[in-house]
């Protein structure tokens, strides 16, 4: 992140609401794989005493129905498999209440670029606009508030953060911990400026 992006970041960040989303999916291509799982945490942030913290806003959690096989690889991964979706909601009956749920926020999302080309392609499949909501990656984030870690992964990042994960690769969880790591980053940062 630029300086300029940092500024920008405090300028906004008491005074909107923001939601930390994660997409679990059948692969890793936008383009030919789906989405199974949805997990979103909405907060807002407040500043006490020279720290900021979250202040829950509600949580969006749903299995989605990919309408295709889960490769078994994938499932090994995330732990969801063909029967746990097959009588789910598919993407295009969830959107309209996650798009809702989103609506107005500024998104967080850990490899941001990879959730929000899912959510692209999966909004142009149902033949949804596509919504335009800013977005922080977590990524960039941790990036600048701790430089020159081996790993940037969402489970190190947690691990060197010691946030639990109590069920890493799940939608509701990673989002949970995309939110508390995008928190400690900020802090970090502020008192760096």
């Amino acid at each position: 992140m630029t300086d300029d992006d940092v500024d920008a970041l405090f300028a906004t960040i008491g005074r909107v609401r923001l939601v930390a989303f994660d997409f679990e999916t059948t692969g890793l291509s936008a383009a030919t794989d789906r989405i199974v799982e949805i997990g979103a945490a909405a907060f807002r942030m407040e500043e006490r005493d020279g720290a900021w913290i979250a202040i829950d806003d509600g949580h969006y959690e749903t299995l989605v129905n990919p309408g295709r096989p889960i490769p078994a690889v994938v499932s090994a991964i995330h732990g969801i498999d063909d029967l746990a979706v097959s009588a789910a909601p598919t993407f295009a009956q969830t959107a309209p209440e996650f798009l809702d749920f989103i609506a107005g926020s500024i998104l967080v999302a850990h490899n941001a670029p990879f959730d929000l080309g899912f959510l692209k392609a999966e909004t142009r499949r149902a033949g949804l606009e596509n919504p335009t909501n800013p977005a922080y990656d977590t990524i960039s984030v941790a990036k600048t508030a701790v430089s020159g870690l081996p790993s940037y992964s969402l489970k190190s990042l947690a691990a060197s953060f010691s946030i639990a994960q109590t069920a890493a690769h799940r939608g509701g969880d990673d989002a949970r911990v995309c939110m508390e790591l995008f928190i400690r980053c900020i802090n970090l940062i502020n008192t760096s400026r």
